[in-house]
């Protein structure tokens, strides 16, 4: 794709265009269907949207979950994680937690917490990696769960920054879902697969 820039032209290059016909269902499945697979095979993935205020990140990140065909990629990654769920075989066991997080001027707020005013530390352990002390975390056996759960923090993050004086658009939020999967191995023994998929909304 050539832009025109200043009267010239730059070169740009990318993975995948998304045309203005594109539905939701097509984003979603040329974008996040791939990384959301790697993640229930017990990989660690992150989506998120950037550009510029008012450019539709919100919109293509969240959509509009009342209309099906307006879904945005969340709604439809927890359709994706509960959907493979249901059709995974029966001796296959998968437990789901999600955390939400808000980050703004570097410093990180539980958005699912009881003192919404707590400040929470990020550590690093040699056996864990990067993790944030104290974090709260959250058991979901269905999507609806998930979606309940991620409009209390987006509550809580709206609430925060009107007593804070600050305003959501200049924070940013994550939301993390963890996926457990285990099964017996040809060893007779239990296998863990973890994988981590964060979803984010940039300011």
């Amino acid at each position: 794709m050539y832009p025109h820039f200043h009267g010239g032209r730059a070169e740009n290059n990318f993975g995948k265009p998304c045309l203005v016909h594109s539905t939701e269902v097509d984003v979603y499945n040329e974008t996040a269907r791939p990384i959301v697979d790697k993640v229930l095979m017990g990989y660690n993935g992150t989506i998120l949207a950037y550009g510029q205020t008012g450019t539709g990140k919100t919109f293509t990140m969240a959509g509009i979950c009342s209309e099906p065909e307006l879904k945005g990629i969340i709604p439809n990654s927890f359709a994706h994680i509960f959907g493979y769920i249901a059709k995974a075989d029966d001796h296959r066991k998968f437990l789901v937690r999600v955390a939400h997080i808000e980050i703004y001027n570097e410093e990180v707020r539980d958005l699912l917490g009881k003192d919404q005013s707590a400040r929470l530390e990020v550590k690093e352990r040699p056996d864990i990696g990067v993790y944030i002390k104290d974090l709260s975390g959250y058991v979901v056996n269905n999507a609806d769960d998930m979606e309940r759960i991620m409009t209390l923090g987006n509550k809580n993050r709206m609430v925060g920054a009107t007593a804070m004086n600050e305003t959501s658009s200049r924070s940013h939020a994550i939301f993390t879902i963890t996926i457990e999967n285990g099964d017996v191995g040809e060893d007779g023994k239990q296998h863990i697969k973890m994988g981590k998929l964060h979803l984010v909304d940039l300011a």
